[in-house]
């Protein structure tokens, strides 16, 4: 039914197996890949709803790399740690999986091989299986810092 570039087993893996146990069992968990901003507990500014009042907030500007305001902010911030980027050198995703397929496909051909740490992102081995790369594994141990297996 799907394309040969998706995997055959498309059951939850040993990470989301983990999470979906700690969840049954009620215990608190901090989910790192949440993706859903609405659930993060994140605290929204009071007035966050009066830009949309804007009618500025009913134009679209499609910007592939994002809206240059964005990123200048983003340049800012960088600036105040420290670090010089120019805006132009910056790109906006919506998302952590679609900046890595973004990365697949800028860098790799279909059938090269990357290399993905274990643990890790838990969508790296099924989002560069989506762009034809071949996700190869080396562990990772914690020992009051995260190192090679050797």
């Amino acid at each position: 039914m799907f394309s040969s570039r998706l995997p055959r087993d498309l059951s939850p893996n040993t990470l989301a197996r983990s999470v979906a146990l700690h969840r049954a069992a009620r215990r608190p968990l901090l989910d790192l890949t949440a993706t859903n901003a609405t659930t993060a507990g994140l605290a929204y500014p009071q007035d966050l709803l009066a830009s949309l009042s804007s009618p500025a907030a009913l134009e679209y500007r499609p910007e592939p790399f994002g809206s240059m305001e964005a990123r200048e902010a983003v340049a800012r911030d960088y600036a105040r740690r420290g670090s010089t980027v120019a805006p132009d050198r910056i790109v906006l995703t919506a998302s952590t999986s679609e900046a890595y397929s973004l990365l697949f496909k800028l860098l790799c051909d279909t059938g090269d091989a990357v290399l993905v740490p274990a643990p890790s992102y838990p969508l790296f081995e099924h989002l560069s299986r989506l762009d034809g790369v071949q996700p190869l594994t080396y562990r990772l141990e914690y020992h009051g810092q995260w190192m090679v297996d050797e």
